[in-house]
């Protein structure tokens, strides 16, 4: 017996046999966009633009980072570290030392397994290095560094240095000295220290403040100073290519972002011991 419905608002019957028909129908439409969907999927994913992202890695894959000597000085040798790929050149910072970092040395300097090449080295109780690496779809150049104090666990620091887009390399700096301008702190178990970074005509000056009390909260800290032991003004030259820097307080290293920045000496009021500071953000 054929069982039919009457809808609500018409005077049709809608029989079972209407309905079956009406499931197929939606069944097979179902089944066709699935498959429209599907290959839209896969095109998607493995069409044209995957294959040029990946012809663009291959690409990238052939980076060189050269190591060209300026001067072989006992003292002060420096190295100039470029970055090559096709027809793009350019100079990246310069260095004490530079060889080829091997890629079974890479874990032991914080350097990605996956790293294109690496170079850098070791002399007067510090090493810098720097090396080039495809993140996030992009590739992007890294420099870091480390003193004689430093651990296993906390190795080289690395900081963006350049990136390769539209067919060429971008320094993500040179800096301006007042980029680096402003209050740096450092929290010790017994002293803890604020150094002060300012300009004085084109040139960086520093300032140290000290004190044996913990360091109150940064929006009041800069209220507080005026009651700690302070330095007089000093010279601070910094390289603002490799951020290494020479001061009447020591000597060491700066790691900079745009958004954050960290001073580390390696020699500090005269002694071969490392303190790091912290810019403060407020």
């Amino acid at each position: 017996m054929e069982r039919c419905f009457l809808l609500k608002r018409s005077k049709d019957r809608f029989c079972s046999e209407n309905i079956q028909l009406f499931l197929e129908i939606l069944s097979n439409n179902w089944r066709r966009s699935f498959l429209i969907l599907a290959f839209a999927f896969v095109f998607t994913a493995f069409g044209p633009d995957t294959d040029e992202q990946s012809a663009r890695q291959a690409d990238w894959s052939e980076v060189q980072l050269i190591c060209e000597t300026l001067s072989q000085s006992d003292e002060m040798p420096r190295h100039a570290v470029y970055a090559l790929l096709q027809e793009s050149k350019i100079k990246l910072a310069e260095v004490s030392a530079c060889d080829t970092i091997l890629a079974e040395e890479y874990e032991a300097l914080g350097i990605p397994s996956n790293a294109l090449a690496a170079v850098g080295g070791w002399w007067a109780g510090y090493g810098e290095y720097i090396y080039a690496n495809i993140s996030d779809g992009a590739l992007r150049l890294y420099i870091g560094g480390m003193g004689e104090e430093a651990t296993e666990h906390d190795g080289p620091q690395y900081a963006p240095l350049a990136r390769y887009e539209g067919d060429q390399f971008q320094l993500l700096r040179p800096l301006h000295p007042a980029d680096l301008a402003g209050y740096y702190m450092h929290q010790g178990a017994d002293t803890s220290y604020v150094l002060f970074l300012g300009l004085k005509g084109p040139s960086l000056v520093s300032k140290l403040f000290a004190t044996a009390e913990p360091l109150p909260a940064q929006k009041v800290l800069q209220r507080a100073l005026p009651e700690f032991a302070a330095s007089p003004d000093l010279d601070f030259y910094c390289n603002l290519n490799g951020l290494e820097f020479q001061s009447g307080l020591g000597q060491g290293h700066i790691y900079w972002q745009p958004d954050s920045a960290t001073v580390t000496f390696h020699e500090f009021l005269g002694r071969d011991e490392t303190k790091v500071f912290e810019l403060m953000l407020y």
